[in-house]
């Protein structure tokens, strides 16, 4: 048997890479297990967001966009203005963009799933066509249809994307349509010149996009500051866009594409044109106007859309007729301008339970439930078990309590009211707006925080798009008064936030983004200010170093802790006069990564000394004496608020969810996620087993008895030995493990090298590159015929292409075995080295059917 030669200088192939985490089978806990007890939807009502008048065969039928779980399609019959088709669109919540073609085909685009449903007017078949772009994006704002080559245009979030579908093809990515703006949010089709026109943000543009040429310009010329180009129309060579945040729509002609006029509206763009003349339709201030567009005057119509907009307009030349909804409520409207007429009705469109977006609660343990998007808002009283629901409030982002008033942040104008819930729920009067930031470039106070000694409220916002900073407020509740206000850090929103009584003391945490989505440099981190200076001023917490995403939880508690949550990870933060003697220690809660900008957890203490909390929809409890962090339920537990009899609720889809405090037990605990590493079949070894890679820096902790306990951060870029694995952590040797995260940490099972040019394939299959004898490529997993060495690109097994996973260097003679036989078939001596392609216990396989017994006193092993 030939000696193999030591390994050469490498040369390493870096690519991203899968990770292998594996969870166990099942849920600790499911919907029919007792300690978890489903209370139903709380929040129903009609909201159509979008809506379409479609022809087909010599019948109207108007299509409408219902919220809901799920959402929903209705088709409505014209003439009856009945519902004579209701469908489910599975997986979706909502549905911003509706399009139609000549022969009765309408196109759905929605959210959070962002697929496209593709519904036939005339068979009344309904089929999914899947999502339209990256897993990343999660909204179709707008689409276009090119009837010409039967293709389906749209426009996507947060990549800012654009795609088109066809039947034959299916969906085809066109890519972010400009670089630095993550909404797209308009787009109309010119087919004479095959070109698109599309509205993006923030801050607004207006790309003009030539297919043909693929050559892009940013035509937008507006002196407004605008978050982004809302909504886009063709009509005759003239191109309108309405403009986010200012009301306004602009007026382009196409031969210049220079705008040549503008004008007030609330509308949802405009309508079609008018037959034989050169007027489109719009609304503004709960009135239908028409626009001429060649003499460039607007003209009121005597209508009246209940001081709403119009949410769609759309042309019935059969009948001269402009048709439509106006707002969301279900309202349509009809007005024949040959005859000057005009009426509107309510719809009877069937409520639907919508998705619970926040909930909160009051010291009287009534339990508060905001849908999304819309302003509608249930009270749900425990004792009775009875649920009212209110409208008229906005989407609620956040919920404090103080002297038996309740406090409401609401979006989309980051308002703050004030509601007293011993008093009947009245419009304007109760609750009452006590303040609005929106004129500050905010839109959702994402925390509120109480000071009852003090009569204070402490809020934090999230910026409007195009905005870059967050504020913290300081408000007077007695006196009606902003107090201070402040920005943390420039570029980034405040999402947490506490108070600590005892010493006057607030702090607050911040995320990376500004509100258009872009990241700051800077990671997030937390701030105090000393509320009995004089002079109130924010000052960083410089221990939490490293980049972070989020503080998205704090949590003051009378021992002087700030207890929080860090991205994936819960924190203790003991601070200090002094900022040397400042600690944080961090331990990790999930391995996966963080999701959204900044979304606010929730931490809350137990009456059992622990604290309870949700990161990523999970819910856990922490023990504040060792850190020990027990998981009771995964993947559908959001905002996390407590009654006053023992029970916690959360929301999960439309539902309102509660458990006994005393149920979550450590035997109801879900077990820990157990790391996998393909073709290893130890758990622990004497030698090393595989390498984790950090893409991002690390935290190294020491196992101490039963705790994890961080001791130092490990660099990004760098390899580190792995033998064994314990839950989500790799022990790294020596009692010293690191904890998997997706998003930073990646294990690699051995190498690959070749002697001849071989070539590496790309997950479809075309040739990536070839690799060259003397390189050597990390290997992730393999199976029978190929060899996985990163991001689903691969290198076919063969005769010259050699696997393995380490190399043995003998340092005295040692016994060589053969596969089922118990004697030594030779004695190797000292001195030679072995490529080893696998381990199984204390076997190292040479190849060939052979195998050296690993014994540390005689050989040494070198990992790969």
């Amino acid at each position: 048997m030939s000696n193999i030669t030591k390994v050469i200088s490498i040369s390493i192939f870096m690519l991203l890479c899968l990770s292998f985490l594996a969870p166990l089978e099942g849920k600790a806990v499911s919907e029919g297990d007792s300690i978890f007890e489903n209370l139903g939807p709380k929040v129903e009502y009609v909201n159509v967001i979008k809506g379409k008048m479609v022809s087909s065969q010599g019948t109207n039928y108007y299509v409408s966009l219902l919220q809901g779980e799920p959402a929903k399609l209705a088709v409505i019959d014209y003439n009856t203005k009945k519902v004579i088709d209701l469908r489910e669109l599975e997986g979706a919540k909502a549905a911003w963009s509706i399009e139609s073609t000549p022969n009765g085909i309408v196109y759905i685009g929605t959210t959070p799933n962002e697929h496209v449903y593709k519904y036939d007017i005339n068979t009344k078949e309904l089929v999914d066509l899947g999502k339209a772009t990256t897993n990343s994006d999660t909204v179709i704002w707008d689409m276009a249809y090119d009837e010409k080559d039967d293709r389906l245009f749209g426009v996507t979030s947060y990549g800012g994307r654009v795609f088109y579908y066809n039947q034959n093809q299916g969906f085809t990515d066109l890519g972010p349509v400009m670089s630095g703006r993550q909404y797209a949010r308009s787009v109309v089709y010119d087919s004479n010149e095959n070109t698109l026109y599309i509205g993006v943000g923030s801050p607004a543009a207006l790309v003009k996009w030539n297919l043909t040429t693929n050559e892009k310009e940013n035509i937008l010329e507006y002196d407004r500051s605008s978050s982004s180009v809302y909504d886009l129309n063709l009509v005759d060579d003239q191109l309108f866009a309405k403009m986010e945040g200012t009301n306004e729509i602009l007026h382009y002609d196409l031969e210049s594409d220079r705008p040549v006029h503008r004008f007030d509206a609330n509308s949802r763009g405009v309508s079609e044109k008018k037959p034989n003349e050169p007027v489109v339709f719009y609304s503004h201030n709960g009135s239908l106007y028409e626009y001429n567009y060649e003499d460039k005057i607007s003209k009121k119509i005597q209508s009246d859309l209940y001081g709403s907009s119009a949410v769609s307009l759309d042309i019935l030349p059969g009948e001269q007729k402009i048709v439509g909804l106006a707002g969301n409520l279900g309202r349509f409207y009809e007005y024949n301008y040959s005859q000057n007429r005009f009426s509107i009705k309510l719809l009877d469109l069937p409520p639907q339970f919508v998705e619970l977006f926040k909930i909160g609660s009051s010291s009287s343990g009534d339990i508060y439930s905001s849908g999304f998007i819309s302003g509608h808002l249930s009270r749900y009283n425990p004792i009775t078990a009875t649920n009212e629901i209110f409208s008229g409030l906005g989407q609620v982002e956040s919920v404090a309590e103080q002297n038996e008033r309740l406090y409401f942040g609401t979006y989309p104008d980051a308002n703050v009211f004030e509601y007293n819930p011993n008093a009947g729920w009245s419009k304007n009067s109760n609750p009452v707006k006590l303040l609005s930031l929106s004129e500050d470039g905010q839109t959702r106070p994402s925390v509120i925080v109480s000071d009852k000694k003090n009569n204070r409220l402490f809020i934090g916002t999230v910026p409007k798009r195009g905005e870059k900073s967050g504020l913290l407020v300081i408000y007077d509740v007695k006196k009606k008064e902003k107090v201070a206000q402040f920005t943390l850090k420039e570029g980034q929103r405040v999402v947490s936030a506490t108070y600590d009584e005892q010493n006057n003391i607030l702090y607050a945490g911040t995320s990376v983004y500004d509100g258009s989505g872009v990241k700051t440099e800077d990671g997030a981190n937390i701030f105090k200010i000393d509320l009995n200076k004089e002079t109130l001023e924010p000052e960083e917490v410089t221990v939490l170093s490293g980049y972070h995403n989020m503080v998205s939880a704090l949590r003051w508690t009378p021992n002087g802790k700030i207890y929080g949550i860090l991205d994936n990870k819960f924190i203790v933060y003991n601070p200090s006069d002094e900022k040397a003697s400042e600690t944080v220690e961090i331990y990790p809660i999930i391995p996966e990564n963080v999701l959204g900008m900044g979304r606010n957890e929730s931490l809350l203490e137990g009456e059992d000394g622990y604290l309870y909390g949700t990161v990523q929809n999970t819910l856990f409890k922490v023990n504040l004496e060792n850190y020990r962090i027990n998981i009771f339920r995964q993947g559908d537990v959001n905002t996390l608020v407590k009654d006053n009899k023992g029970y916690f609720y959360f929301n999960s889809g439309a539902n309102l969810w509660r458990v006994k405090q005393s149920s979550l037990t450590s035997d109801k605990a879900i077990t820990p996620t157990q790391l996998y590493l393909p073709h290893v079949t130890v758990t622990e070894s004497p030698f090393p087993i595989a390498r984790v890679y950090t893409k991002r820096p690390v935290l190294l902790y020491q196992k101490q008895g039963n705790r994890m306990v961080p001791v130092k951060t490990l660099g990004a870029k760098q390899a580190f030995r792995v033998y064994g694995v314990e839950g989500s952590y790799y022990h790294t040797g020596g009692g010293y493990y690191v904890f998997h995260e997706n998003s930073k940490t990646t294990p690699y099972i051995g190498r690959v090298a070749t002697s001849i040019p071989t070539p590496i394939y790309k997950p479809d299959g075309e040739l990536f590159r070839l690799m060259m004898p003397g390189e050597e490529i990390r290997v992730y997993n393999y199976d029978e015929e190929k060899y996985d060495v990163g991001s689903m690109y691969t290198v076919q097994k063969s005769t010259e292409v050699t696997y393995y996973t380490g190399s043995l260097t003998l340092l005295e003679e040692t016994p060589l075995y053969k596969y089922g036989e118990e004697e030594p078939v030779l004695t190797l001596s000292a001195g030679e080295e072995y490529f080893i392609s696998g381990t199984d216990g204390n076997k190292m396989d040479i190849g060939n059917g052979y195998y050296i017994e690993y014994d540390k006193n005689i050989m040494k092993y070198n990992k790969s």
